[in-house]
């Protein structure tokens, strides 16, 4: 205790009212912060939902609000203890006896000026964080947040911190106590040289120890090809192999390497049951996920995985994601490694505890508080590529000489479509001052002129994704692991970008169109050494895994897709398949493509889901059966697309031409002849479904 109180008078001669002064300046920030508590859920909010949340997690909700306050405490009586410090060294250079009201005044306007350098720095890089508070609060807000995007470089705020701390010793130094001091300090060193050439040695030892631990270190070869997939969230066929592609070069290069496969397909244009198709190699109706509102039970009951058969033959199998991949941490698909966000009701009330302080953002989502703040990984606003690449790097640094499997999900080009500085701004309508100035939030009404910018930002975000994608493989090089790496970019699914009226935009809702189902394919494969080429044939989501099982010699993995080497050596250019499709979960009562003529109604997400004991967010039993009733599902030829839509009036059977990027009008009047072909092929996928039996027209549950 008395070590304790020595350092408590230290620390009050020293610092003075700096830390109080601080501290005091963070929590008033708070309080005024604190008045915009909101619940919402993927921007919904229901009272009654809000009433359970709050009677279930109230005291958790009041936790995290002191875990917040806390660090904001902190940062601060730290900031305000600088200040104070600083102000007392200049007192004493000036020959002034310290004042604990100087102490006071200095730590306040440090605690200010340090936080103003730390927000703004966090701001222009990441400002989807601060829309909410500042650009969608209109008038000065806006005006100020848009004058600092436009005018102020996010390495501004360190420069001038960096300046004002240089400034403040050099002034400091031209004092007579200082320049005292510094000699002082120079004579200590001289006259104990060998404590500080020893002292100096540890530091450089250090230093060298940490350059040369941290340089890429090559590997030996193994006989096993290792497997990186490079996944992209929502990324669209016509980004990697259209005319779009000119902007995205390591997106471009990767596939100008590769087997390009111009015609794969997803079976279900939504991320959670994509993935577990693509890992699994079976459709829906067989893995079991048919939505994104699993149950445990159903989670834990997906079946033998490609991770799993590559691990059992002696791979290390990892998984590392950014907010989107939250389906590696819910669900187990075999990975020894994951490093990825958790989901749960839990993660959602801390992250909006947290979002509505801006003041505590800049330093809730940096490195050193992550432990404190997980959540952050699993915010749609804060999703950079460039962090998630420098995750995968490290972990490759790690791996030693062991074969892996790593699948690397970026998930910024999934709406928000939130980028950080400065690719928010590489395609931005100059002159847009509406709603989706740095992200397209849900549920936020569109006008024809603000598509172009919602277009910006997704591009955007794919190109921040394709600069890092760029590093990634730049650091696979260095360390020699690209002469025996076969390397995947995929996509879960694409994405609609209201290209038609009928099918505005995001994925999951519809069929309509191809914008959603149909993404890319790339293998590059320096072990068989393909030869770069086009394969204009169908693939789907099913045949990756058993393909990769093949590349990898682990065996074969039971599935419902084929695997593709024929087309990969080149022989052939088909294999005379067709892609199969499916709806997800509507979220909303009706939409583009989804209205309530066009489909099977159940209630929104707050109406038909629950929270379940284990804190994760699951439909109702009770709908289980009416949203799979209630897909839309659809089979996909070189030429046509039939889609099958269940309405409360009766089935409706569309027709489209395949390709339709813009309008896809209904075409089954005038080719029965095609329906009539198609759709017995359909209605048997549909019934391979164990659940599902064909009854006046529909497909009801058994």
């Amino acid at each position: 205790m008395r070590s304790v109180r020595i350092t408590a008078k230290w620390a009050a001669r020293v610092f003075g009212n700096g830390p109080a002064a601080g501290a005091l300046l963070f929590a008033a920030l708070f309080v005024l912060e604190l008045f915009a508590i909101n619940l919402e859920f993927m921007g919904f909010s229901d009272d009654k939902a809000t009433d359970v949340i709050v009677a279930r997690y109230g005291r958790k909700i009041v936790l995290d609000q002191l875990l917040v306050l806390g660090v904001q405490l902190g940062v601060g009586a730290l900031l305000g203890g600088f200040g104070a410090f600083v102000g007392r060294q200049f007192d004493r250079a000036r020959l002034r006896t310290p004042s604990r009201a100087r102490a006071f005044g200095r730590g306040f306007l440090a605690a200010l000026l340090g936080h103003a350098a730390f927000f703004i720095h966090h701001l222009v890089t990441y400002p989807q964080l601060y829309g909410e508070w500042l650009y969608d609060r209109g008038g000065w807000r806006r005006g100020t947040m848009r004058f600092l995007t436009d005018h102020v470089r996010p390495a501004l705020g360190p420069a001038l911190v960096g300046a004002a701390l240089l400034g403040l010793s050099l002034a400091w130094l031209a004092t007579p106590y200082g320049w005292r001091r510094a000699l002082a300090s120079v004579e200590w060193l001289v006259l104990r040289r060998r404590r500080a050439a020893v002292a100096g040695g540890v530091v450089l030892a250090v230093l060298l120890g940490g350059w040369v631990w941290s340089r890429p270190r090559t590997v030996k070869a193994h006989s096993k090809p290792n497997v990186l997939v490079l996944a992209v969230d929502s990324l669209r066929a016509d980004r990697v192999f259209g005319e779009g592609a000119k902007r995205f070069p390591t997106l471009s290069k990767l596939a100008a390497e590769g087997v390009r496969f111009r015609e794969a397909h997803v079976t279900v244009p939504r991320t959670f049951p994509s993935f577990v198709t693509l890992l699994t190699g079976r459709f829906p109706h067989h893995h079991g996920i048919r939505h994104m509102f699993p149950p445990a039970e159903t989670r834990q009951s997906i079946g033998p995985t490609l991770p799993s058969v590559l691990r059992a033959n002696g791979y290390r199998t990892l998984a590392i994601s950014d907010y989107a991949g939250e389906i590696f941490t819910r669900t187990p698909l075999g990975f020894s490694d994951i490093d990825a966000p958790y989901f749960d009701m839990k993660t959602i009330l801390e992250q909006r505890g947290l979002a509505i302080h801006p003041s505590a953002l800049p330093y809730a989502t940096s490195w050193l508080l992550h432990e404190l703040f997980p959540s952050v990984d699993a915010m749609p606003e804060r999703s950079d590529p460039a962090l998630l690449a420098r995750r995968a790097e490290r972990r490759l640094d790690e791996l030693g000489d062991t074969p892996f499997m790593m699948v690397v999900f970026f998930s910024a080009a999934h709406f928000p479509y939130a980028s950080p500085a400065p690719f928010y701004d590489r395609f931005r309508v100059q002159g847009y001052d509406g709603p989706f100035r740095y992200q397209k939030p849900p549920l936020v009404p569109v006008s024809d002129g603000d598509i172009p910018q919602i277009r910006s930002l997704y591009d955007g975000a794919i190109a921040a994704t394709d600069d890092a994608i760029g590093e990634l493989l730049g650091h696979l090089r260095k360390r020699g692991l690209d002469r025996d790496t076969i390397v995947i970019l995929l996509a879960d699914h694409g994405e609609n970008l209201y290209e038609a009226a009928d099918r505005g935009m995001g994925h999951g809702d519809h069929l309509r169109g191809d914008s959603t189902d149909h993404v890319p394919l790339v293998i590059v494969d320096p072990r068989h050494r393909f030869a770069p080429h086009d394969v204009p044939g169908i693939v789907r989501d099913v045949d990756v895994a058993p393909t990769l099982a093949a590349l990898a010699d682990a065996g074969s993995l039971a599935s419902d897709g084929v695997d593709l080497a024929p087309l990969l050596k080149g022989g052939v250019g088909t294999l005379e398949l067709d892609a199969f499709g499916e709806t997800e979960y509507w979220l909303t009562p009706s939409g583009p493509g989804f209205g309530p003529e066009d489909r099977i109604p159940y209630p929104g997400v707050t109406g038909a889901t629950e929270i379940a004991a284990d804190d994760d967010v699951v439909l109702r039993p009770e709908w289980e059966d009416t949203v799979v009733v209630g897909k839309h599902r659809s089979l996909r030829t070189l030429e046509w697309k039939l889609i099958y839509e269940p309405t409360r009036a009766g089935v409706r059977w569309r027709l489209e031409r395949a390709g339709a990027v813009g309008e896809s009008p209904d075409v089954s009047a005038e080719h029965p002849d095609v329906v009539a072909a198609l759709r017995p092929r359909l209605e048997r996928w549909i019934s391979a479904d164990p659940r599902m039996i064909f009854r006046g027209g529909f497909a009801v549950p058994k």
